[in-house]
């Protein structure tokens, strides 16, 4: 697709899970510190279709700022051409002592990682975990395709259900 086409647009439902679960993608999180100011953190995620789940440290700033207030800002997007996005507003649900995280976790190290990583990844197992998922209620994407809309409109949000 040419930069300069008109044929960017929003992702169909199957290209953004496409898109979502491609590659090594990593999401940003972003969060409000408790005096105000804005924080983002970038995270690996697993995209089932309906939410992004996240295995997070438990002392990092953005669970601190997530327990005070679950709303969250998300995006995934890519850093080579055509370049995409897929933009969150959400809450997040923190999934508790008696989810298991492991699992999954060490898929998204095998993700991110590769076969190589899970050593890695298991050797910081004996530290605490924060699992939970960030549930999308407003979402937007672009799929890359010529000029950004946002040129010439303002950014459409679908809102999820």
């Amino acid at each position: 697709m040419a930069m300069t086409s008109n044929e960017g647009r929003g992702f169909t439902p199957e290209e953004r899970d496409a898109f979502l679960t491609s590659g090594r993608l990593f999401a940003k999180i972003a969060t409000v510190n408790e005096d105000g100011v804005p924080a983002i953190s970038p995270v690996w995620y697993t995209w089932d279709g309906e939410s992004f789940l996240v295995v997070s440290k438990e002392r990092t700033g953005m669970v601190k700022n997530l327990k005070r207030d679950p709303r969250c800002g998300l995006l995934v997007d890519n850093f080579e051409l055509p370049y995409m996005r897929v933009s969150v507003q959400g809450e997040i649900e923190f999934l508790g002592e008696e989810f298991d995280y492991v699992p999954p976790m060490m898929d998204m190290a095998r993700r991110y990682l590769g076969e190589e990583g899970l050593p890695y990844a298991e050797s910081t197992l004996v530290f605490p975990r924060v699992p939970f998922k960030v549930w999308p209620t407003r979402m937007t994407s672009w799929n890359g395709g010529g000029f950004d809309r946002t040129f010439q409109k303002d950014t459409v949000w679908t809102e999820v259900k």
